[in-house]
């Protein structure tokens, strides 16, 4: 974890939190991670922030609570962002001490539990929508009554510890939410392998912010402004070539340098007369828990790929504004993968624990559609594979029947 985060938490132990939360109909929780995006100055969160903004549309306001350790909130956040900081970093502590001494079950804070009943009190609010809701937050609502349902974020696996059969059917259904939000229908296979449909609603509701992109609303300044900034960039770097991205991921194993394969450096180098290369690094290198790997890119960047590659605007350009332009995308381990394929564009996966026992049902549902290959890290066979593949497009998701199923949770949401 980065140094700056563990001095957060250190000083954040000793805080006395005195927060108004105001009232809401509608909690949304999120992650510093999640906001990765910025408007007119102010961080947004493009999965939680795209359904708040559409709940504004119909008059509802919002409260969001950041999860733990994080710092945006107040007047750096887009939304009306809270959070507790004294008691998360305390509770935390705790939870720490308790998941050493017991290490063979999850360690249940009834102090977080506390936290989150608290705010549900104080606020008023009878449903909460958030990226990855933790249990002690599930169990809050259920015994309030409160409606929670946890919102896709990135892969949705059977090996993912998250949201597996193996970690999560154990769980009590009151550590469960109410529903889950996804993308795909390959996510939600996984989930319906082991929820209960009684008692677990699973809904493909697509990826929203992804769906603003591919059908832009006119008066979506948001969006509109930031496809013209991007294809405004992709006008004065392309000069004629295919376009590549390449994203990077936070905390990977395997890797020479720490950042990415040596290979890909290689075929950067021989080949961007070829090819307009892109290179995105992950919100969490950025501002979040791997900001020291950023630091890393930065000097890899400067003494390897500078006037090869371009990584800023591909960076804090939004994703999708990213995709409307690349031919090809390659990761080590990425779930940018799925969400390229959502734009009809295929991915290369390099990362060996993709092909063993480890995590190899991630990307299953876009692997078996023929969107995502996984492939040694091996200059030769990715240099065919590019040549194979940079002029193929495949279908993409138009969201048509995503679209219908958004709007009656969008109408769920807004009724009493």
């Amino acid at each position: 974890m980065d140094i700056k985060l563990l001095k957060k938490i250190f000083f954040d132990f000793f805080k006395i939190d005195k927060i108004d939360y105001g009232k809401c109909k509608i909690l949304t929780i999120a992650h510093d991670t999640d906001r990765g995006y910025i408007v007119n100055g102010k961080y947004y969160s493009p999965l939680v922030d795209t359904i708040e903004d559409k709940l504004a549309e119909n008059n509802l306001k919002c409260i969001s609570i950041a999860r733990i350790i994080s710092s945006i909130k107040g007047d750096l956040s887009y939304a009306n962002v809270q959070s507790p900081d004294g008691r998360f970093a305390r509770a935390l502590l705790v939870k720490r001490i308790k998941g050493f001494l017991f290490k063979n079950k999850y360690a249940y804070s009834y102090l977080e539990e506390k936290i989150w009943t608290d705010i549900l009190v104080s606020t008023g609010a009878q449903k909460v929508i958030g990226i990855m809701p933790s249990r002690e937050l599930c169990v809050a609502c259920k015994k309030r009554g409160v409606w929670v349902a946890d919102i896709q974020h990135g892969v949705i696996a059977h090996n993912h510890p998250w949201y597996g059969k193996k970690f999560r059917s154990i769980d009590p259904i009151e550590q469960l939410p109410n529903g889950f939000l996804v993308w795909d229908e390959g996510s939600a296979e996984v989930l319906r392998n082991w929820a209960d449909p009684s008692k677990v609603e699973v809904k493909v509701i697509g990826n929203r912010w992804l769906e603003r992109f591919k059908n832009p609303n006119p008066a979506d300044s948001i969006v509109n402004k930031s496809i013209v900034i991007f294809d405004k960039f992709i006008s004065n770097k392309q000069n004629g070539r295919k376009v590549i991205l390449i994203s990077l991921s936070w905390g990977q194993v395997g890797l020479e340098n720490g950042i990415m394969p040596e290979t890909l450096i290689n075929i950067i180098k021989k080949t961007s007369d070829k090819f307009l290369w892109l290179l995105r690094l992950h919100p969490n290198q950025l501002k979040g828990f791997a900001t020291n790997e950023s630091e890393q890119f930065f000097k890899l960047y400067n003494e390897k790929l500078l006037g090869f590659a371009e990584w800023e605007i591909p960076s804090y350009s939004p994703l999708p504004s990213v995709l409307k332009y690349i031919d090809l995308h390659i990761a080590w381990n990425s779930s940018v993968v799925m969400e390229a394929a959502q734009f009809g564009v295929r991915s290369a996966a390099l990362d060996p624990r993709l092909r063993g026992e480890f995590i190899n049902d991630y990307y299953d549902f876009y692997k078996r559609n023929g969107y995502i290959d996984f492939i040694e890290n091996d200059e030769g066979i990715l240099i065919n594979w590019i040549h194979n593949n940079i002029s193929y497009k495949m279908d993409d998701n138009d969201f048509e029947n995503e679209n219908i199923e958004y709007r009656k949770f969008i109408s769920f949401l807004i009724e009493n």
